[in-house]
């Protein structure tokens, strides 16, 4: 009697059961499955904008020793102005080995366009890099300034 009352709870469980298929995108799948936002704007921030800064590396990989053999990291960043059925703005930085934020600046005016500011520098990865590589790899600093309606960086 159980039975067949659990197969009467289940069965239309199992008759309305769909596969799922892969999506071909492999690409897609890499920045989506080890994207890491490193940093966004707080609701009181006072950034003119939403911003929302991601970091995604481009393989699944350890590095083999030197520094080019680590897989490369994109810096993704997002900006909008946080209206309903707005699409934000995507940007991306030149690819690096790794990338940690530095700190939220001041908002600036850039023509007639108010600008987001901040930086971000490049990191290494903590394991398998010799030590003489990693002691002769110098960080880089990006000052960013970003709207939806343009972007720059400045290194240093």
């Amino acid at each position: 009697m159980k039975v067949l009352i659990l197969l009467t709870l289940l069965l239309p469980l199992v008759a309305s059961a769909k596969d799922l298929t892969p999506v071909d995108k492999p690409e897609l799948a890499t920045v989506l499955g080890f994207l890491d936002e490193i940093a966004a704007t707080s609701p009181n921030s006072d950034q003119p904008y939403i911003v929302r800064v991601y970091a995604a590396p481009t393989g699944a990989y350890e590095c083999g020793g030197t520094v080019a053999s680590c897989p490369d990291v994109r810096l993704l960043v997002t900006v909008s102005y946080g209206d309903l059925g707005e699409t934000p703005v995507l940007y991306q930085l030149p690819l690096q080995k790794g990338w940690e934020f530095g700190d939220w600046s001041s908002p600036t005016t850039t023509g007639d366009t108010r600008m987001a500011r901040f930086t971000v520098r490049t990191t290494l990865p903590d394991a398998n890099i010799d030590p003489a590589a990693r002691k002769a790899w110098r960080s880089q600093e990006y000052s960013v300034l970003i709207s939806p309606e343009s972007a720059s960086y400045v290194r240093h």
